[in-house]
This record gives C-alpha cells, structure tokens and sequence, in this order.
C-alpha cells in the first residue's frame, strides 16, 4: 500500500515537472525568437506562493545588497532598484523567462510611446485589477469598448470649471489644517512641529474631492464652519455630512468613509464572505466599514437620481449626477419622451465613484506630502519656491487670487518645477501594467529593430526607472559622490536627487504662461480624454514616455488636472507663509540650537536629512499607492522671517 502511494506522488510529481519544464521551455524559445534581450528568472514575481515567500526574503537580499538575476523576481525590485538593472544589463527594455510567464520590462521612452498608443495591442492585464471591483465594474477595471463607455461618461466633471472649485476648495481646507496645527493661534505661534503630516494630506485630499467629486462638505476636526472671511455656513449653504450616525446606519459617513480607506487592502484582498465572519477587530471594521459607506453612496444615487427626475439637479459638476446621467436617468426619459441613451448598472456607478474616491486621494496626498518633505531637505530650492511666490501673487492672500490669472503661473514657475520633480522622483505607482494578448505576438520598433514582443506576455513600464533614465533627462554630476542619494541607482549623475530647477528653462517664461493646450484629436475629445501635456510649455518638456506619473495616452489618469491644481494650492498657500524644516528633536533641543553657530546647526540639519533620506529608501513601499510604510516624517512649520536653518547647502 505504501508503496502504491509514493509510486502515485512520484508519478505526480514527474508530471508535474514536465509541466514546469514545458512551460519554461515555451517561454524561452519566445524570448530567444523575440530579438529582445532576456534574463533567466526563478519565479514569476506575481506568482501567489512566491508573493507570500517573498515577505521573508526580500528584505534579506536587500539587506545584503545583492545585485544578481534573482532580484528580478521581487514584486518591488523597480522601487527598490530603479534604473540599476538597466544599467547593468546594458539595454532599457528586457525580458525576464520563468516557467510560468514572461514579462517585459521596459525604461525606453520611445518603446513606452508605442505600447501606450498602441491600446489595441497592448491592453491592460485586467485580472491585475479584479481586486477592486469591491462594489462595481469601472472605469480602471474595464477595457475596450467597455472603457470607452465609462470613459465617456465620468469625464465631464472632470473640467476647467470643475477646476476652480478645487482650487477654492483646497485653499479653504489648508487655512483649517493650519489653523489646526497652531491651535487657532496662527497670528502669534511662529513655528510648530508636526508628526501627522501624512494623515493630514490625505484627510484634506479626500476632503477636496468630496467635495469637487460628490458636491459633500466635510468639515474638518475642531474647526468650525467656514472660515472664509469669518463666514460661517449656514444649513441651508451647506451639504455637509453630519459627524452623526445617520438615519439607518452604524457609522456616520466620515467614520465609514475613513475606515474603509484605512482598511481598504482587507477588502480587496479577502472574498467579502470570509470577511464577514473573520474574528478580528480589524476585519469586522473592514467590513462594516465596506457595507456602510456602499449605503451611503446608494442613498447619494438615490437622492441624485430623484432630483434629476424633477429638474433640480442643482450642482453640474458632481461626479455623481454624470454617473446618474450616464445610466440613462433624465427627465425626459422617465417620461418615456427620450430613450436612455446610455447605461451604468447601480453597481457600476457606486463602483465608479469609489474608484474616484480610493485614487484620487491617496495620489495626490502623498505627492503634498513628499513636496513638503523634498523641499524641507532642500532649502535653496525652498527659497527659490518662495522667491516665485512672492513675485507671482505681490503680496495679495492666496486665497484672494484670480484662479484663471495666477494657476498657468504657477503651473509654469518654481511651484510647478516642485510638482514636476516630486512626480518624478515618487511617482504614485512605481510601475505601469500592460500586456498582449494569448495567441497574439506584437511587433515593436526597439532602438531601430524590429522586435517581437511574446503572446501572453506581462509587460511592465517602468516608472522608477524611465524617470531616471539618464538617455532622457538632463543630468548634472552627484551632489556628494561620497555619500549617494541611493546605493546602486546613477551613482555617476544627479537623477536619484531632487533637483526642480533641472526643469527651469527661463525664469521668466512664468510671468506670461499658460496651461498646456489640448492637441487635436476627435476620438480624444469624444472620450473626454485630454490630450494636453502634463508640464507647462515654460518648462522643460521631457521626451514623450519619459515622463509618465499619470500613464500616457487613452488610459491616462482622468484626474490630473485635478490632482495637479490641488497640489499646486496647498504649495502655494503654505510656502507664501511659512518655510519648512526637517526636525532635529532626535540630536538637539530647540535652546541648543538657538545658541549654535552656522556649522553646528548645518551639522545636526544634515544628520536629520540623512535620516529622511534612508526612510525615503528603505522604509517605501507599494500595496496600492507608492507611499511611508513605516515611521513618519517630523517637519517644522515656522513662520517666514524666522526660519533656523537658512543657509546654503549646495
């Protein structure tokens, strides 16, 4: 009987090898047939036993700092590695062989500018983005004629208008964050310390599209109504969300809202049956949370929809009245005098709107975030942001700008260098899906050759890499030789630095700039896809793929004009008052400092910077979104005039 049984398991067991070595023979001929450079990989780095074993050994070989072929099986080698494997291989764009699945890796700007062009050919992998489906299908998870259609109708709100509103918006939420910060007391405190600075970008970047997506006024902890011009709304001016649990509900809508953010990977990693019935505090708030804030979205369709039935529609710019629009509700139609001419399931307009929620926050909270931190390590940079500032607004508030007169300034000085650079340098995903189809082997121009990328082929674009790939960005030597800003990547150039003025072409082109303009292209226009650079013309125009943190192409990110006005508000409204600091609490008290000279105080600034630096290598990771895993940034906000640490430190 024994017997028997291992003569069975063997038996499986040669199978089963036969399969493997099969399968890694196919792949191989393929890549040896492509005329693509190739590398031998162990593991196919989605592989779901090898994503769990790689919890464990990643951090080992990083830590040893091993630079070989098996790195090339980590989920997170681009961040981690960036443009180093390039480098060394000696080519932008290769292949990695593995017995399940071959993949392509690709930091050629040229080689990007086809895939993304080329949709038909290369569509998204969507069994990457199952996952978040929570409540729907939608525009990220579709593709095709599918996408076309969500496409066309989520992009209306999406608008210079809709812009404004931003703009405004953002302005009001970071007078509340700082008044917060000072305690209301932002007249006499001069400086103040904060340790929540991710936290906070992401509440006023939720808090700003909830209100510019969803018409939904969230007030901000401790603070009280409006405090434009010590205006304070009253019911009737306000949609705010009562802090109060509602009619019906467990959870208020904030509560639900910020609870399924903050548990979001337990929703979209664990089946909804599963995750109703685990025994952990954290998974019954995961699920709460899920169910709440769907509730709450139905009743927002709901009350949307009612209204558009009785001609009160009241706000245009609202995400959600497109999306109710979009499913065929209109006031002629419920009459039966107009057919629908389009549809969206109930499960794909929520499904829609909690995509524009998960990923127009996060994005563009953590780029505020490393804006602020880049530019506390980097003083002249900080003083040149200002000194642009101070001669675009003349002295007037922020928040008394004319949006159309000053944004294209911005967008085209040292504030839209800042943006520019920080994008660059942490751009919201590390890489960017894509892939052929089974059966259906694409050609691709790669350096003048004529190459063929294999059928059923995983291709990544690298944004980690591309943006530091010294064949498409001005470079200048290293700031310290001696002590690089990242162990293995362009140990030879400046590109792992944050450097803005790389993107300065004259430093007057500000005063008479203007937002990028669309290109001409019907299909575009018709999907309300906007064709615009993503930098302004008075800045450096980097080559087309080289620069890509919101994709390119059709599949480029619908918000980020958005994202970008948002960003540039919260730059300009803090840096017209305040200058930032790293703090050095860890090495000196704020009485030592004040009686150091000079090269103390450039001394203990630049362990703090040191230490910043590693966690901006070390302590980074992905799950959804390029941000912190661990530990926080410490920054000092101090009034202008009263800075610590203003010295020159190029």
């Amino acid at each position: 009987m024994f017997s028997t049984v291992a003569l069975a398991l063997l038996v499986l067991f040669a199978l089963y090898a036969l399969k493997i070595y099969t399968q890694f023979a196919r792949n191989l001929a393929a890549a040896k047939n492509s005329g693509i450079p190739y590398v031998i990989v162990p593991f196919y780095q989605s592989n779901r036993f090898w994503l769990l074993a790689q919890i464990i050994v990643e951090p080992v070989v990083r830590k040893l700092r091993i630079s070989s072929w098996f790195d090339l099986s980590f989920i997170e080698w681009g961040w981690h590695m960036r443009y180093e494997p390039f480098k060394r291989f000696g080519t932008d764009t290769f292949l990695t062989v593995s017995p399940e699945r071959n993949q392509l890796y690709t930091a050629d700007a040229d080689v990007i500018s086809q895939i993304t062009t080329r949709r038909n050919d290369f569509p998204k992998p969507l069994e990457v983005y199952e996952s978040i489906k929570i409540y729907g299908n939608n525009v990220v998870t579709s593709e095709g004629q599918l996408w076309r259609h969500h496409r066309k109708i989520t992009s209306p709100p999406f608008s210079e208008k809709n812009n404004h509103l931003v703009w405004t918006e953002t302005l009001e939420l970071c007078q509340a964050m700082v008044n917060r910060w000072f305690d209301g007391d932002t007249g006499k405190t001069e400086s103040k310390t904060i340790f929540t600075l991710a936290d906070d970008a992401m509440r006023l970047s939720l808090y700003v599209i909830s209100r510019a997506g969803f018409g939904v006024h969230l007030q901000w902890p401790g603070t009280e109504g409006d405090h434009r011009n010590g205006h304070v709304k009253t019911e009737e001016e306000s949609t705010a969300k009562s802090p109060e649990i509602a009619q019906g509900h467990t959870m208020s809508y904030t509560d639900a809202l910020g609870s399924l953010l903050h548990n979001t990977l337990w929703v979209l990693l664990v089946p909804r049956f599963l995750l109703k019935h685990l025994p952990f505090q954290t998974t019954k708030q995961a699920y709460l949370a899920f169910i709440e804030w769907g509730k709450y979205m139905d009743e927002m369709f709901q009350e949307k929809k009612a209204a558009i039935l009785k001609g009160e529609e009241g706000d245009t710019l609202d995400l959600m009245i497109a999306l109710v629009k979009g499913a065929g509700t209109t006031k002629e139609s419920s009459t039966g005098k107009e057919p629908p001419i389009q549809t969206l399931t109930d499960q794909e307009i929520i499904g829609n709107a909690f995509i524009f929620i998960l990923a127009g926050h996060e994005t563009t909270a953590n780029s505020i975030h490393f804006c602020l931190v880049f530019l506390a390590m980097n003083i002249a940079a900080q003083r040149h942001l200002q000194a642009d500032l101070d001669e675009i607004f003349k002295g007037r508030p922020v928040n008394e700008s004319d949006y159309e007169a000053i944004v294209p300034k911005l967008f085209g000085s040292m504030a839209g260098a800042v943006l520019n650079e920080e994008l660059r340098l942490v751009a919201p995903v590390v890489s960017i899906p894509k892939s052929t189809t089974k059966d259906s082997p694409q050609n691709i121009e790669i350096g003048g050759k004529t190459c063929t990328v294999p059928a059923d082929c995983y291709i990544v674009l690298m944004t980690a890499a591309v943006h530091r790939n010294p064949n498409h960005w001005p470079t200048g030597p290293p700031e310290n030789p001696e002590k690089p800003t990242h162990p293995l990547s362009n140990l030879d150039n400046d590109l792992e630095e944050f450097k803005p003025e790389r993107w300065i072409l004259d430093s007057e082109a500000k005063s008479t700039a203007s937002m990028p303009n669309q290109e001409t292209d019907m299909e575009a226009s018709h999907l309300g896809v906007n064709t615009a650079a993503d930098t302004s013309a008075a800045l450096y125009r980097p080559p087309k793929g080289a620069y890509i943190p919101f994709s390119e192409g059709y599949r480029s990110c619908i918000g980020r004009r958005f994202a970008q006005v948002e960003i540039l508000a919260v730059l300009a409204f803090i840096f017209s008052q305040y200058s930032v600091e790293l703090t050095v609490d860890a090495y000196a008290s704020d009485e030592e400092v004040e009686k150091m000279d000079d090269q103390a105080k450039f001394e203990i600034w630049n362990k703090a910077r040191d230490e910043v630096n590693r966690q901006m290598n070390e302590d980074m990771g992905s799950i959804i979104t390029l941000q912190l895993r661990k530990g926080a940034v410490g920054l000092r906000f101090v009034k202008r005039g009263k800075e610590r640490f203003d010295f020159n430190t190029k």
